[in-house]
Parts: C-alpha cells; sequence; structure tokens
C-alpha cells in the first residue's frame, strides 16, 4: 500500500508512514471494507442479481474510487445489461487510475477491436434514444418498432425490454409485457423495475380472474340444484390395465412423432439461420474489401498525379517550386486522409475549408488545376455525405429547424442528390415554404426522372401548386 499523503510504499505491516508519519490505519480500515463490498458484488454478479451488485459495487467505489476490481466488475455489469457506454466510461477510469497489469485495458481492447458490433452497439443505443422519444410523443406504434429492432441487435439491452415491457403495459397487453419481463429476469434476476411491472401485471390480471370466477360461481350456485343426482351403493373399482397400457403407448407415440416431425424442422431452421448469419456476414466482408481496394486505387492515382505534377514542375520555365508548394502540401494532406480507415466530419471539413482557401487564379498548369478540381469535388462528396447522415437523424427525430441546418449544408456540397433534394423540400413544405418547397420539388422531378423519390415529389408538387392557387384566389383569408 502507498502512502495516501506522500505516496511512499509502506510495509504491510506497518501503521505510519515512514516518511511523513501519516497515520494509515483508517485508510487500511476503509479499503478493506471497500473490498468487503466488492466481495459481496461479486457474489451478486455470480447469481445474476446485477442490480445488487451495482449497488454494492457503486458503494464500494464511494469508499474507495480506485478499486479497480470493483470499476472493472462494474463496468462488466453494465456490459451485460447492454450499456456500453457506462461500461467504457467505467474501464477507462480505471485505466487511468492502474495504468499497467489493469483487465480494463484488454476489455477496452476486444469491444474496440471489432468495429462491425462496436458500431452497431452505438446504432442501437442512437435508436433506442429514438423510441424513447416517440414513446414520449405517444407514438406507441413506432416506438415498439424501434424498440423491436434495438433488442435484436442487442438483446441483452435492459432498459429496451423495461421500456418495451411498459408500452405493452399501458396498452393491456399484459402477456406480452411479461415475456419481456421475464427475459429481463433472466439476464437481472433482481431487477426492481421488472418485479414492479410483474406485480402491476398480477394484480390487474388477478382483478380480471376475480371477476370471471364470480361470475362461475353465480352461474354454479344457480344450476347446482338441477344437477344433484342419488349416490348409487358402494362398489370398489377393479384395476384398469388397459387404460394403463393405452396411456404409456399414447406418450410412446407423441414422443415419436414430434422426434420425426418436429427435430428435422429445427434442425432445418437453425441451419437456415446460420445460412443467413455466413452470408451478411460475407457481405460486409465483401463491400469493405471493396470499398479498401477504392481507396487503394485513389491513393495509387494521386501518388501518380502529384509526381506528374513534380516533374512537370521541374520542366515549367517560369514558374518555382514555390508556387506549387501549398498545392502539394494540401494533396500530400489528402492522401493521408484517404488513408484514414473512418474518417471524421471534422477531418473532412478542415481539409475541404483548407482546400476551398487555396487560391488558383493565377495557375496556368491545366493538370494542376484539374487535380485540386477532383479533391475537391471528392472533398464535397465525403462531407455531404455526413451533412445528410446527420440531418436524416434529427428528420427521422422530428427536429425539422436541426434537420434544416444540416440538409442545407449537404445542397451546398451535393446539390445533385436526389436525397437532399426531397428532404430539404419536405422540410420546407412542413415549414410553410411553399415556393421554396415548390422550386425544389421542379429539379427533382426535372433532373432526377430515374429516381424513386421523383413520383413522391410530383405527387407533393400537386399538393402545393394547389394550395398556391387557392391562395391567390383568396388572397383576404
Amino acid at each position: 500500500m502507498n502512502c495516501p499523503k506522500c505516496g511512499h510504499e509502506i510495509i504491510k505491516w506497518r501503521k505510519r508512514c515512514e516518511i511523513c508519519g501519516q497515520d494509515i490505519s483508517v485508510y487500511e480500515r476503509l479499503r478493506k471494507i471497500s473490498n468487503a463490498f466488492y466481495n459481496k458484488g461479486l457474489e451478486r454478479a455470480k447469481v445474476r442479481d446485477l442490480s445488487g451488485a451495482i449497488e454494492m459495487l457503486k458503494k464500494s467505489l464511494e469508499i474507495n474510487k480506485e478499486n479497480t476490481d470493483a470499476r472493472n466488475l462494474l463496468g462488466l455489469v453494465y456490459f451485460e445489461m447492454g450499456e456500453v457506454v457506462a461500461a467504457l466510461s467505467e474501464w477507462v477510469i480505471s485505466q487511468n487510475f492502474q495504468p499497467e497489469d489493469n483487465a480494463a485495458a484488454d476489455f477496452l481492447k476486444k469491444v474496440q477491436s471489432d468495429t462491425v458490433a462496436f458500431d452497431g452497439m452505438n446504432q442501437t443505443i442512437k435508436k433506442y434514444n429514438i423510441a424513447l422519444m416517440n414513446a414520449k410523443r405517444q407514438d406507441d406504434d413506432l416506438a415498439i418498432l424501434q424498440l423491436k429492432r434495438v433488442i435484436s441487435q442487442n438483446p441483452k439491452f435492459v432498459q429496451a425490454l423495461l421500456l418495451l415491457a411498459l408500452i405493452y403495459l399501458k396498452n393491456c397487453e399484459y402477456e406480452k409485457a411479461r415475456r419481456c419481463l421475464v427475459r429481463v429476469q433472466k439476464i437481472d434476476v433482481a431487477n426492481v423495475t421488472a418485479l414492479r411491472y410483474l406485480e402491476e401485471i398480477r394484480l390487474n390480471t388477478q382483478q380480471g380472474g376475480q371477476a370471471q370466477q364470480e361470475v362461475s360461481k353465480d352461474f354454479d350456485d344457480s344450476s347446482v340444484s338441477s344437477q344433484i343426482v342419488p349416490i348409487s351403493t358402494y362398489r370398489e373399482d377393479k384395476p384398469n390395465f388397459i387404460a394403463f397400457i393405452t396411456f404409456f403407448l399414447g406418450i410412446l407415440i407423441g414422443v415419436a412423432v414430434i422426434y420425426y416431425m418436429a427435430v428435422p424442422n429445427i434442425r432445418q431452421s437453425i441451419m437456415e439461420e446460420y445460412n443467413k448469419k455466413e452470408r451478411d456476414y460475407s457481405a460486409v466482408v465483401s463491400a469493405k474489401d471493396v470499398e479498401i481496394s477504392s481507396l487503394k486505387s485513389d491513393i495509387r492515382i494521386l501518388e501518380n498525379k502529384v509526381d506528374d505534377l513534380e516533374r512537370t514542375l521541374r520542366r515549367e520555365e517560369g514558374y518555382t517550386l514555390i508556387d506549387y508548394e501549398p498545392l502539394i502540401d494540401l494533396l500530400h494532406s489528402y492522401q493521408e486522409y484517404l488513408k484514414t480507415e473512418k474518417p471524421s466530419l471534422e477531418q473532412t471539413e478542415e481539409l475541404l475549408l483548407a482546400a476551398e482557401g487555396l487560391d488558383m487564379t493565377d495557375m496556368t498548369d491545366l493538370s494542376a488545376v484539374a487535380l485540386y478540381n477532383d479533391m475537391v469535388k471528392g472533398l464535397k462528396q465525403k462531407a455531404g455525405a455526413f451533412y445528410l447522415e446527420e440531418g436524416m437523424f434529427f428528420y427521422a427525430g422530428g427536429n425539422q429547424e436541426e434537420a434544416l441546418l444540416w440538409f442545407e449544408k449537404a445542397y451546398n456540397c451535393i446539390p445533385n442528390e436526389p436525397e437532399v433534394l426531397y428532404h430539404l423540400a419536405r422540410i420546407y413544405h412542413n415549414l410553410g415554404d411553399l415556393e421554396q418547397a415548390k422550386a425544389l420539388y421542379e429539379i427533382l422531378i426535372d433532373e432526377h426522372q430515374d429516381s424513386t423519390r421523383s413520383q413522391e415529389a410530383a405527387t407533393y408538387l400537386e399538393y402545393v401548386n394547389k394550395t398556391l392557387e387557392d391562395a391567390a384566389q383568396n388572397p383576404a383569408e
């Protein structure tokens, strides 16, 4: 143990620091109490009482925030419950407290190495947030659809299962809610929220059962007199061996029928599911390979163009190397950008801003100008894709004003993209700017006739024209 005051390592049986004289008996006791709570949390985690384990581990960390074992276990419990962000936060904090010989580093490496699964987890969190907003807006059908997609991608996401059960409970679909809560209890056996929902279901179903029992009781009391029969004389029944043999033969025949009819179907469904997952994985791998090959090809083309530019630069008379230096530096930066596996929006915007700020008006070398234009076009395509994705996210969430800002940015970069034109027109239409919406609808119909959005734009254009005509005929109204 190290001294909490000066950091000097203290011999195990000593109660004071040899350097500063600090009494460490209290710190030693707190450390033991923290370890005791950690042991209780570990015991509860082993029996899948994850909520109780979280409570014990949080108490352990309140007493000793540097207890990396408790923090790592808390991250594992969060990860088991589908809360990936909370798990990663605990592991990062643990690694900061103990940079060496820490299991948190292995956990982070395993999670971040599988980029496909990690991106899938991020998407499930976004979809869950959208479903939560839909539930708050009383749009239960859309929220249920989103939550089912989240649970199919992350079956252990406890919060999504609880929210889906709550929506079913609100709509009096008690059996569906019960199935969701049973799945929660398989993950976390003592989840308080799940137990409270189950008690609510029990009370509601019990009230219905009691009402049914009262009706049945009234019916039995009214008809009991008509069903009274005299009791015959007592006679002991003889053992019926035939019924006994028939019962066991029926069981054997039922088992045989299930084995020969149900088992092949189960095997076939398992094989079909396995083949489907294999095809999906192969498609993902193929798409990645094609993207990598395309990027490598772009890099080779750019390297060749840079070499040609440098050779042309040396042959040109009246121009020195310093005239081309900003363009060459920018091209080198663009090459490094293309080599990046997943460039961010910030990197793309920074490089595009630098490219647009480069003055090419006095450049007479047509090959250099063409190379510069290709680079700017590629950067705008990348930035436009980022802006389109962000705009779609806010559009799906119902935030029209924020979505309008992102779609306008996308339009400035990729004005010929049908999706950008369509959604920008729809937002103007929804916000009441019918002139802007009409202009965009007409551009989409005239220039993108082969697009599926063209037919939808034609339908909305009729509504806009009719509205404008009615407004022109009735200006006072």
